[in-house]
């Protein structure tokens, strides 16, 4: 009998000493509800021999000091801490259940809103706008306010035409620097005006207003054309290629060909590439055409040189491509070319795997190579 008291004593320790850590948690609820239970009993005891409360004749009723709003009586609250609880039994079970606990609680605070207003309604009346009674056409004493004016519209019209011209290049950038700079120096103008203004006023105490600026209406037009003409320059329309009937855009040397250089100044070869009559000799033909390249991927020679017959149809946009490897480094970059213009790129070798073939100017021209 000594022995297994002895046991059960060690046994006991052990649970303190090496503990049972699951056992142990599972044990936390037990705990709780036993200090629950002794502070429920402590606080019943001290009520039962607490002495009898002392109250007055009648019991006075509640009044709000002056100047002071209470709101009466609601369950709204009761009714929000509902779907709050409902909301987390949703969030336990889920389902149907978080769903039925999200329209619980968004209904009982749209309910505690409704009782809201319709106490504010009560108690401090509807909101009604007060509009002054007369509206003066000059700022009051003391107050410069700029006068209406059509130069952020101008600055914004500006902006957009430079971004389109910094996608498509050519014609449609010219005319983008020229909208953009145009609506900065009428600004500037504007405001020089306006500083004079107030500087007289300053000086005289009279504050006068600045006259209603007239539309833009020959501004507008100028723009509206020239980026008519930039647009219809820009596509190629008027272009035509040259009597000679070579490649369009090629210069023509001394020696008379029209074969376009390569990449590190030896001219091409005028042998077809990819098996199509008329290119120069290459290992791939690319051709970029409508701010985009035609052909979305090719395959090349890996661990060796080999050649890129660049073809850019585009009219006055500049154009090239550049080679990046999987972490996005540029491992080999040819040069840029106006369209419309053949050139060959000698590429040197390359480790095998996959690249991205790119546009320097043109972030949206993008393409795969895959050297094998």
């Amino acid at each position: 009998m000594l022995e297994q008291l002895w046991n059960g004593i060690l046994e006991l320790v052990s649970q303190f000493v090496i503990p049972d850590w699951g056992g142990l948690v599972a044990l936390l609820p037990v705990g709780i509800v036993i200090l629950v239970a002794i502070g429920l009993i402590w606080t019943f005891r001290r009520l039962m021999t607490a002495a009898p409360a002392r109250r007055g004749i009648g019991r006075v009723p509640p009044t709000t000091p002056a100047g002071i709003h209470m709101p009466g009586p609601s369950l709204a609250p009761i009714f929000a801490a509902i779907g709050v609880f409902l909301l987390f039994l949703g969030l336990v079970f889920g389902g149907v259940a978080l769903a039925l606990g999200a329209i619980a609680l968004v209904l009982t605070l749209l309910y505690w809103l409704a009782e809201g207003l319709r106490v504010y309604d009560r108690d401090i009346e509807p909101t009604r706008t007060i509009l002054p009674a007369r509206v003066d056409a000059v700022p009051p004493p003391g107050v410069h306010m700029p006068g209406p004016s059509f130069r952020p519209i101008m600055g914004a019209l500006g902006t957009a035409l430079l971004l389109l011209g910094l996608v498509f290049g050519g014609w449609l950038l010219a005319v983008g620097v020229f909208a953009l700079v145009a609506g900065l120096i009428g600004w500037l103008a504007d405001a020089r005006k306006e500083y004079v203004k107030t500087v007289e006023a300053d000086r005289t105490g009279h504050l006068e207003g600045m006259p209603a600026p007239r539309p833009p209406s020959r501004l507008f037009a100028t723009l509206a054309v020239l980026v008519v003409a930039a647009a219809v320059l820009q596509s190629g329309v008027l272009t035509t290629g040259p009597a000679s009937g070579g490649t369009p855009g090629a210069s023509e040397s001394p020696g008379g060909s029209a074969a376009p250089p390569h990449a590190s100044g030896a001219p091409a070869s005028g042998a077809p590439a990819s098996g199509e009559p008329g290119g120069p000799t290459a290992d791939v033909k690319v051709e970029a055409k409508g701010v985009a390249f035609v052909q979305g991927s090719w395959a090349g020679p890996a661990d060796k040189p080999f050649t890129i017959a660049f073809d850019n149809e585009d009219p006055g946009t500049p154009h090239n491509i550049a080679l990046k490897d999987s972490s996005g480094a540029e491992v080999w970059k040819g040069d840029i070319i106006n369209g419309v213009e053949t050139r060959v790129y000698d590429v040197p070798a390359l480790p095998a795997g996959q690249y991205t073939f790119a546009c320097s100017v043109h972030s949206n021209m993008s393409g795969t190579a895959t050297l094998q």
